[in-house]
């Protein structure tokens, strides 16, 4: 995707989250649900836009409950978007509410609506368990039993073990391996050493804290308030440690590898609860309404590689089709948010973006996409200090991008996400 001049350009007007929090933390009373209802029902407060020019609302979630199997529907009705407007849910991963913001986009440009809310929530507090087939065939014989005597008899059969509930995880089915075994794979393959990854996890932590204390991050987190009783504000992402040190970080226990490997707890991002919503216009719906433009939609391009060999890599081929799409290169670009699974997976990704074999071997490409100065990257802090709230997360990223370009000179800003399976998405901003 790209615009011409000729096409009209696409407008992000606002851009809000709930603070991000680990989960099981102090969003565990609540659901998925309950955080989009708040990101959303404060972003239509904030712009004061009638909620009757919303043409559509899509959300991201990667882990659906089943009480909420269209979970952006849910969220429109309960944040008082009228009953007329479609909502549609999209799950690619952890590129679930790029993958919305993207639609929203498309949509727009398309003609079909004039303003969509895009965004994503998560909850892995309230995250889903499942029981083993035997256990499911058991229990529904139970439910099904005519009398007592016929419902619990089943039960019977069960035995001690093995018919308990396990959490439900997103396994690689076709990899093999899991995202954090996929990282330790990458350091090892890249030769990034422990003390880099956890120096890379320090900067995450210190900018972030440095962003907290500076006020930078009230532009767009909502103060949310905690069911049933309201009594005290959230006001701050609960993962950032200011006190981070190297010394700290050295002393955790290794992860995935516990003899030879190098990721860890505090050089990955941990699982966080959260939501993110945007307000996206069209350049003439939001003129005619008033509004200034955080900023606009240039471009944006996904991306696949094969999960065995490059399950966390293919952000940087997506990054490269969205450069090319908006005809600039990467040094043009003043801002960069991209998104910290595991210090590993960035490094790992900067490091292919500036190599010349890397772009010949993998893109096809003479020269490589380019080398991202370290003074314009994530300089709020990323996932690995604010946390990864998986379908939230990608809403999250531009939200924190538009915000900072509002605050910042320069022109141009990009995102880059990876996601499960072996996938990728990159968006390039433009400021007015």
């Amino acid at each position: 995707m790209s615009q011409p001049e000729n096409r009209k350009r696409v407008a992000i007007i606002s851009g809000l989250r709930t603070p991000f929090a680990r989960s099981g933390t102090i969003y565990s009373s609540l659901t998925p649900l309950d955080l989009g209802k708040i990101a959303v029902t404060e972003l239509v407060n904030r712009t004061e836009i009638d909620p009757a020019d919303v043409g559509a609302l899509v959300f991201g979630n990667v882990m659906p409950s089943v009480r909420t199997p269209n979970i952006a529907r849910d969220i429109a009705l309960g944040s008082g978007i009228p009953d007329r407007v479609p909502a549609f849910t999209v799950s690619s991963s952890c590129a679930s509410s790029m993958q919305a913001i993207t639609n929203a986009v498309d949509s727009i440009l398309s003609g079909a609506a004039d303003a969509v809310i895009a965004g994503g929530a998560e909850c892995i507090s309230d995250g889903s368990y499942l029981f083993s087939t035997a256990r499911r065939h058991i229990g529904l014989e139970s439910a099904k039993g005519k009398n007592l005597i016929g419902k619990v008899s089943p039960l019977f059969r069960m035995g001690a073990t093995g018919h308990g509930p396990v959490l439900a995880v997103m396994p690689e089915r076709y990899a093999g391996l899991t995202t954090g075994e996929a990282a330790e794979k990458m350091a090892s393959e890249y030769k990034i050493s422990r003390a880099e990854q956890d120096g890379f996890a320090l900067r995450s932590h210190a900018f972030a804290s440095r962003a907290e204390d500076e006020g930078i991050f009230e532009d767009e987190i909502i103060h949310t308030f905690i069911p049933p009783h309201f009594k005290e504000a959230i006001i701050k992402d609960n993962s950032i440690d200011g006190n981070a040190s190297m010394d700290a970080l050295g002393g955790l226990p290794l992860l995935f590898d516990r003899e030879f490997g190098t990721v860890t707890a505090g050089n990955s991002a941990p699982i966080a609860d959260g939501a993110a919503a945007m307000l996206l216009m069209s350049e003439e719906k939001a003129k005619a309404l008033g509004y200034k433009p955080l900023a606009y939609v240039k471009s944006y391009a996904y991306s696949a590689s094969n999960p065995d060999s490059e399950l966390l890599m293919s952000s940087v081929y997506a990054v490269a089709k969205a450069l090319d799409r908006a005809g600039i290169t990467l040094g043009d670009v003043d801002l960069v948010e991209m998104h910290e699974a595991f210090s590993a997976q960035v490094i790992s990704r900067v490091n292919a973006l500036s190599s010349k074999s890397f772009a010949k071997e993998k893109l096809g490409r003479p020269q490589a996409v380019g080398e991202i100065d370290m003074e314009r990257f994530n300089v709020s802090g990323g996932s690995i200090a604010l946390g990864h709230a998986l379908g939230a997360t990608g809403a999250r990223l531009v939200t924190t991008l538009v915000n900072r370009m509002a605050r910042r000179k320069g022109q141009i800003g990009l995102v880059a996400l990876p996601a499960a399976g072996g996938l990728g998405v990159s968006i390039v901003l433009e400021k007015e």
